[in-house]
């Protein structure tokens, strides 16, 4: 994949600066966008002169999960095939990469994006910014690594009503959920997502990537089965009439009045 559309890739110094460039979208995420942010990943991965991913999105928000404007109205859409071809792999690979990955989110962090910025391993967060699981309002369930990731992270009681009931996750509770490690004021986000990868950089790289596999091969035990499960259950519910009926209402929402 030689050119992006949804995203920007630019190395500096040792850091990849990954950047959702959909704010129009509020950096919604399309098939295309998943298959891109893997791309870079990979491309960062396999350049030995790179020792830290920062990850973010464009203007005001980090995501704002899957963009269901890309699902035509009259269709059933398979989104158990979508996970399994553009996201779990995406999930997967930023979990398994050398790399540590710097999660700089700003804004909102909806649905799928929670996933993908939970895959990260130092995540900072903006004073502005909060965590919102959408799924079970619009007649689906929690992907993307959410189910994992959030219940290991934040624990039961804390996961359940946030993803069942959907209230959002405003970044100092979810400092105190453990959801990321630390909150900046807006204008200082991007500094110390800078800060963070320099020291990074400073690392044996060695070191480093062993270091992330311990951390993964403790936490992160039977995501592959989870990812598959996530996978599985969504293609029951974005079959479902519920779910039929909210694209519809989505749809019906955006039409000029």
């Amino acid at each position: 994949m030689a050119k992006y559309e949804d995203i920007s890739f630019r190395r500096q110094e040792g850091i990849a600066h990954l950047t959702v460039e959909r704010p129009e979208r509020l950096n919604a995420y399309r098939d295309q966008t998943a298959d891109e942010l893997l791309d870079a990943f990979r491309r960062a991965d396999a350049d030995a002169s790179t020792r830290a991913v920062i990850l973010r999105g464009a203007g005001r928000a980090f995501g704002a999960g899957y963009d269901l404007s890309v699902i035509k109205p009259e269709t059933t859409p398979e989104l158990d095939r979508v996970l399994d071809v553009h996201f779990n792999p995406l999930i997967g690979f930023m979990r398994t990469t050398r790399l540590p990955i710097v999660s700089q989110v700003n804004g909102p962090c909806v649905g799928a994006a929670v996933g993908v910025a939970l895959a990260g391993d130092i995540i900072i967060a903006a004073r502005s910014a909060y965590f919102y699981e959408p799924f079970v309002g619009i007649a689906l369930v929690p992907d993307a690594g959410n189910s994992l990731f959030l219940s290991r992270i934040a624990g039961r009681v804390r996961a359940a009503p946030a993803m069942l009931l959907g209230d959002r996750i405003g970044a100092e509770e979810a400092l105190r959920w453990g959801l990321v490690w630390k909150v900046c004021e807006d204008d200082a986000l991007a500094a110390e997502a800078e800060s963070i990868a320099r020291r990074l950089c400073e690392r044996a790289p060695a070191a480093l990537a062993a270091t992330k596999r311990l951390i993964v091969a403790a936490t992160d035990s039977g995501m592959d089965a989870q990812l598959d499960l996530e996978r599985d259950l969504q293609g029951i519910a974005g079959r479902s009439p519920e779910m039929k009926a909210e694209i519809a209402a989505f749809f019906a929402r955006r039409r000029p009045a």
